[in-house]
């Protein structure tokens, strides 16, 4: 049995992202528990069992009436259907396939209906991952939607729905929010103000929020643009109570293993097998298969922690790194470009402003060069014709500076560059 865990990360197929239903917000946070269940090595579904008192805090139930409650819950959820759109067609079916309670125990266990298992199992591309604790905090019923389908695109920036689709994904009927206005103000903007919601820090609770671009048909709003913004948000807090239960999956040991070949004993390598190992394979090697074995151990996929299956591991030569860690990688990797073209984009800019600077004060140079250069009788026309231009308050001051007044310079130069003719472009 897991237990629940709002640091935990939901991965889904970007189909079931974008498939259409309704879930009230407690029914959906019962999937996203479940979700989180998922190992990313799972090759089929399991029971996801919880314990009541958890799932009821979870939920935000009243542990005194979390039975009651639960009940109603599970009955209601699975009624629910959803309809998920495929390459050659679609699918209608149902989000759970059982929902059991086991008094001696005081658990509720879950199994998902087999047909979803394309869309939460073995997941290699074209999935949408987002940790647990950034949703269970929104209270609209939209606004965990709305977040799937903006983070499955925050790598490209933006989104575009047209309204009818979006409505339909969000599983509004058809007499529900005629108008606009109301369909933004009680869903768009109410998402929006969700995502930006602060902690006592100060700092953001989601990692993105939007702006929304409306486009027009006859007059109608058809088609929504949301850009996508990134947020800096905390990363959620892991409790001490599921550090407390890590430990307890992890073999003891006095000390903490510093060496390679401390880390294989640490695991129940024997130190002659160990130097074996050490002999055949690349340190690397060893670390990347240690660092899985670890991530099985935390997540209880390994039962005999006797060492046998490490080794079973090394002989192998297995180095597993899962689809999510390359993601992970891939992610970073795209920040880091990302900053670099950022970078780069800041440096032209600069180098484009100080050029039009430079530019400009040359230009002002030549005109004035030409200017002085002009006879006396054209000067005096030119200032005349001048002065002819400038309105009440800009004339004041040229009676008392001239053309060397600061206000009055700036309107001199653009004037002249009318006038004479000069080879550089206008001002």
């Amino acid at each position: 049995m897991q237990k629940l865990k709002e640091s935990s990360v939901a991965v889904q197929s970007n189909r079931l992202v974008e498939a259409s239903y309704t879930l009230t917000v407690v029914e959906q946070k019962i999937i996203l528990a479940m979700v989180s269940m998922i190992h990313p090595d799972d090759a089929d579904f399991f029971s996801y069992e919880m314990k009541l008192k958890d799932l009821a805090d979870f939920l935000n139930i009243n542990v005194k009436y979390a039975y009651h409650e639960i009940d109603n819950i599970t009955r209601c959820l699975r009624k629910r259907e959803l309809h998920i759109p495929e390459k050659n067609g679609w699918i209608n079916t149902g989000w759970v396939s059982s929902c059991r309670y086991n008094g001696a125990k005081g658990t509720v266990s879950f199994r998902f209906d087999p047909e979803l298992k394309p869309y939460l199992v073995q997941l290699k591309n074209e999935f949408t991952k987002y940790r647990i604790a950034l949703v269970v905090q929104f209270k609209s019923i939209y606004s965990i939607r709305i977040y799937q389908l903006l983070k499955q695109y925050k790598g490209i920036g933006y989104r575009k729905f047209r309204v009818d689709k979006l409505k339909e994904i969000l599983g509004i009927k058809q007499n529900e929010y005629r108008e606009f206005k109301r369909f933004r103000g009680r869903v768009l903007n109410q998402a929006k103000k969700e995502f930006e919601k602060k902690d006592k820090n100060g700092d953001f609770k989601c990692d993105l929020t939007f702006e929304l671009e409306t486009i027009r048909e006859e007059r109608k709003i058809a088609r929504l643009k949301f850009v996508i913004l990134p947020q800096k948000c905390r990363e959620p807090v892991i409790s001490l109570d599921e550090v407390a239960q890590r430990k307890k999956k992890e073999p003891e040991s006095k000390e903490q293993p510093q060496t390679v070949k401390e880390q294989l004993v640490y695991y129940g390598i024997s130190e002659k097998l160990a130097v074996v190992f050490l002999n055949q394979m690349q340190e690397a090697d060893i670390l990347d298969i240690l660092k899985y074995y670890s991530d099985l151990l935390k997540a209880g996929k390994v039962k005999n922690t006797g060492g046998a299956y490490l080794a079973k591991l090394l002989r192998e030569g297995v180095t597993i790194k899962s689809s999510y860690d390359k993601d992970k990688e891939a992610e970073e990797e795209l920040r880091k470009k990302q900053r670099e073209f950022e970078r780069k984009q800041k440096e032209l800019e600069e180098l484009a402003r100080k050029k039009a600077e430079a530019d400009q004060r040359n230009k002002k140079l030549r005109l004035e060069e030409q200017f002085d250069s002009l006879p006396e009788a054209e000067q005096e026309q030119l200032l005349l014709e001048f002065e002819k231009t400038l309105d009440k308050l800009m004339l004041e001051f040229y009676r008392k500076d001239g053309v060397q007044s600061v206000v009055v310079r700036a309107t001199f130069f653009s004037f002249l560059d009318g006038k004479l003719s000069c080879s550089t472009d206008s001002l």
